[in-house]
């Protein structure tokens, strides 16, 4: 867009317009807008990569705000001629009117100024900061040129600043469009999170959860610090990051419209603070009503995902185009609709069953000072979703454009209008459990809820809690199937463990499958018999202790049972493994115990019944020569275990011999879902 010019000179100014004006400035109660008193003015501290940076700035539209500010200017130019009546009667309102793009370009810029992109210069960081300064000084010495009635003197100061506001709205209109595809890749996790994109990025948004504190585990304190850092204008320090609390957190900072997305979660937390406050148990049923509809939330998600995909994946135009438009449908008709209700409900307005999106629309441009409402109301155009709703659209492959209506529009321009509506409903998510978080204590709680939905959120948070990623989950009646990277000897144990704490998380399900991403690796399958056998040698050690890989035994049997394995190489892996650990364990100890330490000993020992706990309840899984084998095993180390009670401990660093002989015999361990059901020997 071009810039609005301004006369290098008054010209011409008619007396009674001098006179006028003046009066007018003395008269109204009307100042020029002021710096905000925001006292020291903070450094940028939400992190985000070049290609983040660069939608934060095409969303800003600063330059927009400024035109619309050169604009004003030039409408109050006009009356330099005009009567004295007339300057009277329209200056005032004018000035007034001239207050609105100042007070927004100086409210966007301090939201830009919050980002601290990557790949950036200084100069540029600091570009909305002096665009805005050079607006409210427009602004200021526009005020005192009418003061002084006119005064050309005056009026050189209004288009010096003018001129120094465009040229930095030109720069960051140029910034916003550079093309950095030569650079090298850069991984949105890693610079906003601390975590990389390999740890939390493969598999599906749904199950994100598990991933993200998978990756957490491994410095909680320092990412933890990290994430308030960039959260601090939405977040206390004093606030305890709960696990739901970080997801959200964390998803915010990953998002791809983190403008919209961070000014939607501000105004949703404001919101629903002030709600809780003054009505918490309208607040509160409002909520759970939305949050009971979580089923229907993850089915769109999938959904748009899918369209998406079909929009990257599809060779034509035209096939792209219908991807845009069922992804634009059901953004607007699923997360608008349901976001825009729960905002109307939460302000006392009813929405009709039904309503068309126009009426909603309607609705939320009606609410006066409702910022939210304003941005909800702007990622609705009946225009485009009419259009879309009557199948009344096409791909033009003679002009190369979109037609909806018989209209050209953009496909482009569609597709950014739903990636930012689809944003701005996050936000919200992320606004709402914000203050859910902060007011915690006017939170009225009602009865459980029951939806699927809630069960896996809590299956995964077991997963990651185990350190386990998962890439996605599906039900299928009581069955729970989890997508897992390629799962090894070294993590075998923590899918165990996920499995044992997704069982205590959702006891309903039947049977818990494992499929890995490689698809030659058979399902990992564990039944109700597994994990209660597992539970019931894990539940004591709890809070004491970690149950694995104790309770991992009754597992690994039950998981190679299904697996088809035959009796005795499922009884021969699991005493392999059960020797192994004994062995293991005994040698870590044996510096210690040849110094004589009874420690060591006792830990020895312990981990030994353990094993011996573990290796029967594996036994009571299988039948005849398997659980005799089993079975005599556990009572083999049990004898050891009350044999060794009374040796010092120097003598256990050669002991445990029918663990050694167990190893040799029945190693290496076959763990089919490693390499493969032909080559799984480890």
């Amino acid at each position: 867009m071009v810039d609005v010019t301004l006369p290098d000179q008054l010209g011409t100014v008619e007396r009674e317009s001098c006179a006028a004006a003046r009066a007018v400035i003395r008269k109204l109660n009307l100042s020029a807008p002021r710096e905000p008193s925001t006292g020291q003015q903070e450094v940028a501290f939400i992190p985000v990569t070049r290609a983040q940076w660069k939608t934060v700035l095409r969303e800003a539209d600063l330059s927009g705000l400024q035109r619309e500010t050169d604009e004003k200017v030039t409408e109050i130019l006009r009356l330099r001629t005009a009567s004295g009546r007339t300057v009277g009667k329209q200056l005032p309102e004018l000035l007034r009117s001239l207050h609105a793009p100042v007070f927004a370009l100086g409210a966007v810029a301090e939201e830009v100024s919050r980002f601290s992109p990557s790949r950036t210069s200084a100069a540029e960081r600091r570009l909305a900061t002096d665009l805005a300064r050079a607006n409210r000084s427009e602004a200021q010495a526009l005020f005192a040129c009418l003061e002084q009635g006119w005064a050309e003197s005056a009026w050189s100061a209004v288009r010096r600043y003018a001129l120094a506001a465009q040229a930095a709205g030109r720069t960051l209109e140029a910034a916003a469009k550079t093309d950095h595809a030569g650079l090298p890749y850069e991984d949105v996790y890693q610079r906003t999170l601390g975590v990389s994109a390999e740890q939390v990025g493969p598999g599906s948004g749904v199950a994100s959860r598990a991933r993200l504190l998978a990756a957490w585990s491994a410095a909680p304190q320092m990412l933890d610090h990290r994430l308030r850092r960039s959260m601090r204008h939405l977040i206390d320090d004093s606030l305890p990051l709960t696990v739901i609390l970080l997801h959200h957190l964390a998803v915010l900072a990953i998002s791809d419209r983190p403008l919209v997305t961070h000014r939607a979660a501000l105004l949703g937390r404001d919101l629903v603070t002030s709600h809780l406050k003054s009505d918490p148990e309208l607040a509160c049923s409002v909520l759970a009503r939305h949050v009971a509809r979580e089923p229907e939330m993850v089915s769109a998600h999938r959904g748009q995902i899918s369209y998406l995909d079909a929009y990257y994946e599809e060779e034509y135009q035209e096939e792209k185009a219908r991807a845009v438009m069922d992804l634009h449908r059901a953004v607007l008709e699923a997360d608008v609709r349901r976001t825009a209700v729960v905002v109307l409900e939460l302000l006392g307005r009813t929405v009709p069953q039904g309503a068309p999106l126009a009426t909603v629309r309607d609705l939320l441009a009606a609410q006066d000072g409702q910022p939210l409402c304003k941005l909800l109301a702007s990622t609705i155009r009946s225009e485009w979703r009419n259009a879309n709703a009557h199948e009344d659209f096409r791909w033009d492959p003679v002009n190369g454009t979109l037609l909806l209506g018989g209209r050209p529009a953009d496909l482009d321009e569609v597709l950014d209008a739903a990636l930012r509506a689809r944003a701005i409903c996050r936000g919200l998510e992320h606004g709402v459990a914000v203050a859910y978080a902060q007011n915690a204590s006017l939170v009225i709680r009602g009865a459980e809820d029951s939806n699927y939905v809630g069960r896996d959120l809590s299956i995964l948070q077991a997963a990651g809690e185990a350190r386990f990623p998962v890439l996605d989950i599906r039900r299928h009646g009581s069955l729970v199937r989890l997508d897992v990277p390629d799962v090894s000897v070294e993590s075998l144990r923590e899918a165990f463990r996920a499995i044992l704490r997704a069982a205590i998380a959702d006891p309903s399900v039947e049977c818990w499958e494992l499929r890995q991403a490689s698809p030659d690796r058979p399902l990992l399958h564990v039944d109700r018999t597994g994990t209660c056998a597992g539970l019931q040698v894990a539940e004591p050690l709890w809070d004491t202790a970690d149950p694995l890989p104790f309770a991992a035994l009754p597992l690994l049997a039950n998981a190679m049972t299904n697996a088809g394995e035959p009796a005795e190489t499922t009884a021969s892996t699991v005493l392999c493994l059960a020797a192994a650990h004994v062995l293991g364990e005994r040698d870590r100890l044996s510096p210690a115990l040849a110094h004589g330490d009874s420690a060591a000993k006792d830990e020895l020992i312990s981990t030994t019944k353990l094993i011996s706990g573990g290796a029967k309840a594996a036994a009571h899984l299988m039948e005849g020569a398997a659980h005799r084998k089993l079975l005599a095993f556990a009572e083999v180390l049990a004898g050891e275990c009350h044999r060794l009670k009374s040796a010092p401990p120097f003598a256990l660093v050669h002991e445990f011999v029918p663990a050694y002989r167990a190893l040799r015999r029945h190693g290496p361990a076959r763990l089919p879902w490693i390499t493969g059901l032909h080559d799984s020997a480890v």
